[in-house]
């Protein structure tokens, strides 16, 4: 029973504690110099431990891959020599590597891509976090209970034969006397090796533990809905001990010191993406929108100084009768839906209509888990023309994939799963610019930028979000997009089936 509780335990924080939530791989899309790559890098469950980067190109100028891990306490300067990814002999245009990640943290993974067009380099920044503790299988169990105990034999023997009949001349036999001395050596050697063993089986269980205190575990926060001056507010409170000691400062990303979503768990369709401000390193407060009183979901996507994304999870109530004066003073990137238009996907049933636009579900059906590639939609108006997006946040578009019961929750950009500030603190780091301590010397937001993609409205036809569901189950994908200054969110509810072993691949 205590085992079976333990990997209970083992396997809920594999779900919780990663950058997102339940979804720990991170996923880019983006150019390596002159070359249009897609990145898969897969973090170990156990630290240290060997991470997977599998790298695309449809580039035929590439010649080869380059592939190196990052710790952001090291730097650049620091980072051990990287590897060249090996091709894959089945699918053309595709890499894959294995990096050692030596300490939990912030890791950014250097794609370096080589070929006739020159040579480019992509930061991909990835959370290594112990979220498991590996399990020796029945057959090796039995095989090492059989392998010591023909060592304990042998050990036992070979003290006797050196007590006795090492002792004697070539030709001599064995007397009383050797066989005596040869019996109390064996009978001495028994407690002696019982004592080895039980103090490597302590030492094995002290060392078990002491890496079962570096799992991973979620960050505990107390969440409120009150009232401060009469305006409506979600307060976050961080109460965890380890972010109150050692967690480095949470620094800008896309501009917003944080990104919070608040989902339905009562109301399916409803979303609020609003933006807290931190009038002390533990507490987010955000104007709370007029949503409908219910049971909520909340996600608060962070992001530190040394790089690490993080996401703290927790639930809310709203009650009755919630005043509306909040509405004015949401900030203008604040946004929500009360009633988002909710599109069931089938393989004929694709779109929703939302504000003047028409978002169609553009990828593969039926969507199967593990699979990577892309969440493809297409935008049109009603008279089925592309819009004008403006930016959002920097992006030409955010969307939020969230399971059913809440244990999968991930913030995508077309870039994938990467904050630009993460990208910003390895810039910053690997310029020398922090302190020993991992803060930055200088403002980040004046001297690297606020960690925002510029962008200008342009013409968007389809938006394309790099990803793979970790997992079967139903999902509800949430895009959102400017036009004509207003945040447009739309809602797709979908079915993600199990993967075989040959869609894995």
């Amino acid at each position: 029973m205590r085992r079976a509780l333990r990997t209970a335990m083992l396997l809920l924080l594999a779900v919780v504690c990663s950058a997102h939530v339940g979804s720990p791989d991170a996923y880019f899309r983006g150019n390596a110099g002159p070359y249009l790559i897609d990145v898969v890098v897969r973090p170990p469950t156990v630290v240290p431990g060997l991470a997977e980067v599998i790298v695309h190109s449809a580039d035929t100028r590439v010649a080869s891959v380059i592939v190196r891990p990052v710790f952001w306490r090291a730097g650049s300067k620091g980072a051990p020599p990287g590897d060249e990814a090996k091709p894959d002999p089945t699918q053309r245009g595709t890499w894959s590597g294995q990096l050692w990640m030596m300490q939990p943290g912030a890791y950014g993974v250097e794609v370096q891509m080589r070929g006739s067009a020159g040579s480019g380099v992509a930061l991909v920044p990835v959370s290594a976090e112990a979220t498991a503790q590996l399990v020796m299988s029945p057959f090796l169990r039995v095989l090492l209970v059989i392998l010591g105990t023909m060592l304990v034999a042998g050990t036992i023997t070979a003290v006797h034969a050196a007590a006795g009949e090492s002792q004697l001349a070539p030709g001599q036999r064995m007397t009383t006397h050797h066989t005596r001395k040869a019996r109390r050596a064996a009978i001495i050697a028994v407690p002696v090796l019982a004592f080895i063993l039980l103090g490597g089986a302590r030492w094995w269980e002290n060392a078990a533990e002491r890496y079962r205190r570096t799992l991973a575990k979620p960050v505990t926060t107390t969440t409120t809905v009150k009232d401060l001056g009469g305006v409506p507010t979600i307060e976050q409170v961080v109460t965890d001990p380890s972010w109150r000691t050692g967690v480095p400062t949470v620094m800008p990303d896309h501009g917003k010191m944080a990104h919070m979503f608040v989902i339905g768990s009562e109301y399916p369709f409803v979303l609020a993406h609003l933006h807290p401000d931190m009038p002390d390193r533990f507490t987010m407060r955000a104007v709370m929108p007029p949503l409908p009183p219910g049971r909520y979901r909340v996600y608060t996507d962070v992001v530190h100084e040394s790089g690490l994304q993080q996401t703290l999870m927790d639930s809310i109530s709203v009650p009755q009768g919630i005043a509306r004066a909040g509405r004015k003073r949401l900030e203008p990137d604040d946004s929500w839906s009360a009633n988002a238009r909710m599109r069931v996907v089938t393989e004929t049933k694709r779109d929703v209509e939302e504000g003047g636009l028409i978002m169609h579900w553009a990828g593969e059906y039926p969507v199967r888990a593990e699979r990577p590639g892309v969440l493809r939609f297409i935008i049109s108006n009603m008279d089925g023309n592309p819009v004008v997006a403006e930016p959002y946040l920097g992006m030409a578009g955010h969307a939020v994939v969230v399971r059913e019961d809440g244990k999968v929750f991930v913030h995508l950009h077309p870039t994938g799963t990467s904050s630009m500030a993460s990208v910003t603190a390895f810039a910053l780091r690997s310029r020398g610019d922090t302190s020993a301590t991992g803060h930055f010397l200088l403002d980040p937001t004046m001297h690297a930028g606020d960690g925002t993609m510029m962008m200008h409205p342009d013409t968007v036809r389809t938006l394309d979000f790099p990803y793979a569901f970790p997992s079967a189950g139903r999902y509800r994908v949430y895009v959102q997009m400017r036009v004509t200054g207003d945040v447009h969110t739309t809602a797709f509810e979908v079915e993600v089936r199990a993967a075989s072993v040959v869609e894995k691949k």
